[in-house]
């Protein structure tokens, strides 16, 4: 059990389990739409009460033959992302810091995450090398277990996902609305043999989170800004932008998205 694995640098104590369901439409933002789409967003939302605007830092882990990656990249109708996410930025952190272990499940639109609560040293968070995962393995396993994940192949942290996130509420319905952006990678993983620079993805998103499919009413005016659903992953977006050649075209765009000048 996870309350046995335990040390002076690590806790579990105060970790807890949330799981729910709910339905993810994501919107591609072009550069240059970024202002108006923010603006539009506070016009018709109210901003998040308690946590308005943020960083947002994800440590994503795979197998050595990035299964979740194909997965994702191929539009599977299951798959799975598993990370390690935190907040703000190093200049916050002193002490112990809470860490978040998840397991986000897909099924078609439809997504589910599992998280537990996980104390570290901040140091750990302000020198990420390669390979290093933050929390110790035998934690991550058997947290995982008990979300009912299970895999016969090792897992390895890949890539460090950072960017600022603005979050909004509906006003009629109180959807969750979210709006990312400053999206940037480093690659963690130096066995796959690919560039560790950071880069930085052009555009942001919108994601919009609800019970069901239909969106309210007053986002629909959202489709001013041109803009389609589009089932963009950060993970498999920043990953797949790792792995260009440096020097190509498309490798600061998300697959498909580039922008004609």
């Amino acid at each position: 059990m996870i309350s046995r694995i335990s040390s002076k640098t690590e806790s579990t104590k105060s970790g807890h389990d949330q799981s729910w369901e709910r339905i993810e439409r994501k919107f591609f933002i072009p550069p240059a739409k970024i202002p108006f789409a923010r603006s539009l967003l506070s016009h018709i939302c109210l901003r998040d009460s308690k946590y308005p605007q943020g960083t947002i830092n994800s440590l994503y882990f795979d197998t050595l033959d990035l299964d979740h990656f194909q997965k994702s990249d191929d539009g599977n109708y299951e798959r799975e992302k598993i990370r390690i996410r935190w907040y703000d930025s190093p200049a916050d952190w002193e002490g112990m810091v809470p860490v978040y272990l998840e397991l986000k499940s897909k099924r078609g639109f439809a997504s589910r995450k599992q998280r537990r609560k996980i104390l570290v040293p901040a140091e750990r968070l302000k020198r990420i090398r390669a390979n290093n995962t933050i929390v110790n393995g035998n934690i991550i396993s058997g947290t995982l277990s008990e979300f009912g994940y299970f895999s016969e192949k090792h897992l390895l942290p890949v890539i460090l996902i950072t960017y600022e996130r603005f979050r909004f509420a509906e006003i009629l319905t109180g959807t969750r609305v979210s709006f990312d952006w400053r999206i940037s990678s480093s690659l963690i993983a130096t066995s796959l043999g690919h560039s560790q620079a950071s880069l930085m993805l052009e555009g942001g998103i919108i994601e919009i989170k609800g019970p069901s499919m239909e969106i309210p009413k007053s986002l629909r005016s959202l489709s001013i800004l041109g803009i389609d659903w589009t089932r963009f992953s950060k993970y498999a977006g920043c990953l797949e932008s790792q792995m260009e050649k440096s020097g190509a075209v498309g490798r600061f765009w998300p697959s498909g998205r580039i922008e004609l000048l």
